[in-house]
């Protein structure tokens, strides 16, 4: 079997096991076709990574909590967008969704600060008139890891459903409340006594680098100067 069958029999039976094994949380998964990135199907990590969903696929267990629902999830939306995938979207049974009201008492946090960790990309899905939230976003947040998994996909999915002049507006706005929270131009200067590593709550150093380095790539592609 060559390569290429083999990732795509793989993968089926994931997204198979996805929509049928947890039922009771997904009701349906929408998907382009991928055309599979030569570069990146002949290497070494994606040899790794097939017989690691393979050794996965074994151990699924249903039913599952909704942090290993999320977990699988991630990694798999992941694993979609190395193979040279460009659309995945989820749909979810109407009882696995929540207002942001009650996750963020679930999360002990406010509105205020739910709307910013939806904006720095906490899955949340416009339901008519209502903002909805998967149950597994609000568990997948605690976790130091794949809270920023989930953000990082769901930015990269703002960005590719976003004409550029608009996103970029919205980064700038994004760093000016920054700048004017900890009075700095720069999230170099904000954070220079600190190494991200070490922060008890790096999210704010990460998400402020990782603006300006999308603001920079925007404006490259652009032909633009970077603003910081």
């Amino acid at each position: 079997m060559s390569l290429a069958m083999g990732t795509d029999y793989i993968f089926s039976k994931l997204l198979a096991g996805l929509s049928t094994l947890f039922s009771d949380k997904v009701a349906g998964i929408t998907i382009h076709d991928i055309s599979f990135s030569p570069e990146y199907l002949f290497s070494p990590k994606h040899k790794k990574n097939l017989f690691k969903w393979l050794d996965r696929l074994n151990k699924i267990e249903w039913p599952a909590d909704d942090i290993d629902f999320g977990k699988l999830k991630i990694d798999f939306e992941l694993w979609y967008y190395e193979l040279g995938g460009d659309f995945i979207e989820f749909s979810y049974q109407k009882n696995y969704l929540i207002k942001p009201s009650e996750a963020a008492e679930q999360l002990g946090v406010s509105t205020v600060t739910l709307n910013k960790y939806i904006k720095q990309g906490m899955e949340c899905l416009n339901n008519g008139s209502q903002n909805k939230i998967p149950k597994y976003a609000v568990e997948l947040l605690r976790d130091p890891v794949y809270g920023v998994l989930m953000q990082m996909i769901g930015q990269k999915k703002k960005r590719m459903q976003q004409p550029p002049s608009e996103r970029l507006g919205e980064i700038y706005k994004e760093i000016a409340e920054y700048q004017i929270k900890y009075g700095t131009e720069t999230y170099q200067e904000a954070f220079s006594e600190y190494d991200g590593d070490e922060m008890d709550d790096p999210t704010d150093y990460n998400h402020w680098k990782d603006l300006v380095e999308e603001s920079t790539e925007i404006l490259k592609m652009a032909g633009g100067i970077a603003r910081k």
